[in-house]
């Protein structure tokens, strides 16, 4: 089948990264577990000048139970159209030591407040909550989402929707044990180590794209380029 030349591509794909999560105690339900990330981009840590959003960063509503993945996104669908919201909602997996976890991520909530009125929909719904527990420490997050990029050369996108992301296709997949020892492979030499990574993959019309997300608050194509090199060089050598 030829492939026709494609500039715009939709399509559903996930990201894995490691963030620094808290539980919330306020603004939630009684007993349930809601997490907070509070460092969204690791990469721009211990930094002068960490990027900085004023709303309230993502949450995650944890769930007692894995639900089948289509039957959710249907109940979030729907939760979204009762409550006239525009929080960017979408399925996720937390692991907290030995433990997962499926979740509801939120982004772009307006304001805490309407966390436990978003939880009460949840549970009219069907979706049970996680009782709480006491969490302040780094986890694995899996989310699933939905990308809208722009191809902007041979195998390196562009988030339409999200500003300052780009993706990278790799050779071949990687374990996040290989990602973690390459991206600390190219922060030690890299000139400019000022970014934050993610490891992921989407469907392309090839086929499964394994890449690497680059957040940068400047990035233009030359600087994924030299960041995508520095990741090819780092890979062959693990």
């Amino acid at each position: 089948m030829k492939i026709p030349n494609v500039k715009t591509l939709m399509t559903r794909g996930v990201t894995i990264k490691e963030e620094k999560v808290k539980s919330l105690t306020a603004n939630v339900l009684p007993h349930t577990m809601v997490l907070e990330n509070y460092e969204p981009y690791p990469g721009y840590y211990g930094y002068s000048h960490p990027p900085f959003d004023p709303t309230p960063r993502s949450i995650f509503i944890v769930l007692a139970k894995d639900y089948n993945n289509l039957e959710l996104a249907r109940v979030m669908v729907k939760v979204g159209r009762e409550r006239l919201h525009d929080c960017d909602g979408t399925i996720g997996y937390i692991k907290v030591d030995n433990d997962t976890y499926q979740c509801i991520r939120i982004k772009h909530l307006p304001c805490f407040d309407e966390i436990p009125d978003i939880q009460n929909s949840f549970i009219s719904n069907g979706i049970e909550m996680l009782k709480h527990k006491e969490i302040d420490k780094p986890v694995l997050i899996t989310v699933h989402k939905s990308f809208l990029v722009e191809v902007v050369a041979d195998g390196v996108y562009k988030n339409i929707t999200e500003e300052n992301k780009f993706y990278f296709e790799l050779d071949s997949a990687l374990t996040w044990e290989q990602f973690k020892a390459a991206t600390e492979a190219v922060r030690n030499n890299i000139p400019n180590n000022l970014f934050d990574a993610a490891l992921g993959f989407f469907w392309a019309l090839q086929g499964p794209a394994d890449v690497v997300r680059i957040y940068d608050t400047k990035a233009k194509l030359e600087r994924v380029n030299e960041i995508k090199r520095f990741y090819d060089a780092a890979i062959k050598r693990l």
